[in-house]
């Protein structure tokens, strides 16, 4: 007995002595096994089929980022990836970002690693036009936002770096200029993300980055700096003061200022800030802004008026863990899981922790219900990064896939291996119980090439071939870019929306690309929510168009179009699937794409 209660003191002894913020979890945190799962027990066909394409597409890039040992943060993080039109040929293009090194940041080297842009040719196949493009940048990209910073018609994009940002405009003939030089913007700092979005509703895009640490090139962090089982490895953020984010105004005009004080985000706050999204969380019209930060108390800036917000995530539940915790948090992805027209969020979080499911309760407040997905499998052995929830064979109920990943590469030569460096992906499929609940499965093992492990970062979610299901592209740290083929055999029909912002009759307008509306779909008896979003995953740019997998409904009953500030476009059925459907704000239906053709509707007579 006396034995059985010194083991178990020691156990306590050892969780009690964990550093606070070390990537190192407390002793008993699944270290038997942790390395090692066992085979998975699905039998039959697999329930997902992906086919990795890069290469044969045309895409060729391999990521780097830091020094291949990982001896600080900044060779750790990786890089995001924007997924978007930047041609406006109706075809989904891609933005890779890529790192470089502390020497080249330090002017003592040449970076010779470079972003990449590559365009989508049709047919799945895809040509690097970044230097034609004017985006053959040599600095140390982090995370690419995308929007139409002037109302043109034409996306923009923004990348947060290690060192100065860039902002470029696109000049609608296929090129880009390169603006954020010698202004605000330029940000130069170790910030790894930016969202876009309308915080004071005038109709055009403000942006919000975020910022890692502070550091100091001439004094740079120690090598190295800490040991975690007789490994070397790097310092863990909180053996870093954090760095305050900010905040810039659009003039309407692209030109942005520093409004951070003045719309009342926090001007020193000194969190460890990675993905941040946008949108309207309290369903009161106005737009929010959340912020996922590393070993820091999340953010959630709640709008009291456009223009004017406040920070309340402990209040609303979603700074911390439910035990008050601060986790390491690094990706966000958004869903309506329990039916309420609010968005719930998924957080990817550290090894030793579990990622974080925060479900709306519909009065301001959210709670962390990942324990419906821990069920499927346990995410604590794992290091979450990119997350999306997509419906991947258009049966009408999303999936969640998660990217993984450790950052101390000197777990692979550990004896006896303990947790792995390169870890395999998450992906949870559901079936809805008659109380309208989900039951979650989580069966990456079960398809294919899938599985294999890697260290990925950035996850971008788009249906890149034009087929109707939806595709992925995952950027890996020290490592080529991955390309995923959806070939899963449809179980449904697909009805993809496309919204155009713009004047409303008796004033106001809504911004461009739509960023922050909710569209609600209706079929089959089944009620469907997505939102408009201009960032989301890990520091990546999901395809913005709202996608819903339909089953076997040929026809959909209604369509909403919620606006930023509470506008509705109301389109009644029955509409036909298969297809984009283009809502413009104030006007209503205006086209539809069907195999890449488009066709103008005539919008209804005004009553």
């Amino acid at each position: 007995m006396s034995i059985a209660i010194g083991t178990l003191l020691l156990a306590w002894l050892a969780r009690q002595s964990a550093e606070p913020g070390s990537d190192e979890p407390a002793a008993d945190e699944g270290a038997p096994g942790a390395a090692k799962e066992a085979p998975p027990i699905e039998e039959g066909p697999p329930p997902f089929v992906f086919t990795e394409v890069a290469k044969a597409s045309g895409i060729d890039l391999i990521v780097e980022c830091g020094e291949p040992g990982k001896p600080r943060l900044i060779d750790q993080t990786g890089m995001g990836i924007a997924g978007f039109d930047y041609d406006r040929d109706g075809r989904t293009d891609v933005y890779f970002a890529n790192g470089s090194t502390l020497a080249a940041w330090q002017g003592k080297e040449a970076n010779l690693r470079r972003p990449r842009l590559y365009r989508n040719l049709g047919g799945g196949n895809f040509a690097d036009v970044t230097e034609k493009a004017g985006l053959l940048s040599d600095r140390w990209g982090s995370g690419p936002a995308v929007g139409d910073i002037d109302n043109d018609g034409d996306l923009d994009l923004y990348v947060a770096c290690v060192g100065p940002n860039l902002l470029y405009r696109n000049q609608g003939d296929g090129t880009f200029v390169e603006e954020a030089a010698g202004k605000p913007v330029a940000f130069p700092g170790v910030t790894p993300g930016a969202v876009f979005g309308d915080m004071d509703l005038d109709g055009d895009l403000d942006l919000y980055v975020s910022a890692y640490l502070e550091f100091d090139l001439a004094a740079p962090p120690r090598a190295y700096g800490r040991k975690v089982r007789e490994l070397d490895v790097s310092l863990a953020p909180n053996d870093h003061r954090g760095a305050a984010d900010r905040f810039f105004v659009n003039d309407g005009k692209g030109a942005f200022a520093d409004a951070t004080r003045r719309f009342g985000f926090l001007p020193t706050e000194g969190e460890h800030g990675f993905t941040a999204l946008l949108l309207d969380m309290s369903g009161d019209d106005l737009p929010d802004l959340f912020v996922a930060n590393d070993r820091t108390p999340n953010l959630y800036y709640r709008s009291k008026r456009p223009g004017l917000v406040e920070e309340v995530a402990d209040e609303c539940n979603i700074a911390v863990s439910p035990i008050g915790k601060s986790q390491a948090c690094m990706g966000i992805a958004v869903a309506d899981l329990n039916d309420d027209l609010l968005p719930d969020l998924m957080v990817t979080n550290f090894q030793g922790e579990t990622n974080a499911a925060y479900v709306s309760q519909g009065d301001g407040t959210w709670e962390d219900r990942i324990k419906q997905f821990e069920k499927a499998c346990s995410s604590r052995v794992f290091v979450g990064w990119g997350v999306a929830f997509a419906d991947l064979d258009c049966d009408g109920a999303e999936e969640c896939l998660v990217v993984n990943g450790h950052v101390n590469p000197q777990l692979e030569t550990e004896v006896p291996q303990v947790y792995e460096y390169l870890q395999r992906p998450l992906l949870y499929t559901a079936t809805r119980r008659e109380d309208g609940t989900r039951a979650w499965r989580e069966v990456a093992r079960s398809c294919g090439s899938l599985a294999e492990r890697h260290s990925a970062r950035g996850l971008s979610v788009c249906d890149y071939d034009d087929d109707g299901d939806l595709d992925f592209a995952i950027s890996d740290v020290d490592g080529p870019i991955r390309l995923f083929r959806n070939d899963t055999p449809a179980r449904g029909h697909f009805l993809r929306v496309e919204v155009e912002g713009g004047p409303l009759a008796g004033g106001g307008t809504i911004n461009r690309d739509g960023y922050g509306a909710r569209v609600t779909l209706e079929a089959g008896g089944k009620r469907q929510t997505r939102w408009v979003l201009g960032a989301g995953s890990y520091l990546s740019h999901h395809d913005p168009r709202p996608h819903f997998g339909l089953g076997e409904t040929e026809r959909v009953d209604s369509l909403v179009v919620r606006w930023p500030g509470g506008r509705e476009e109301r389109i009644a059925g029955p509409l036909p699937v298969d297809r984009t459907l283009v809502v413009r704000a104030g006007v209503g239906l205006v086209a539809e794409i069907v195999n890449g053709e488009r066709r103008e509707i005539a919008p209804p007579p005004s009553r």
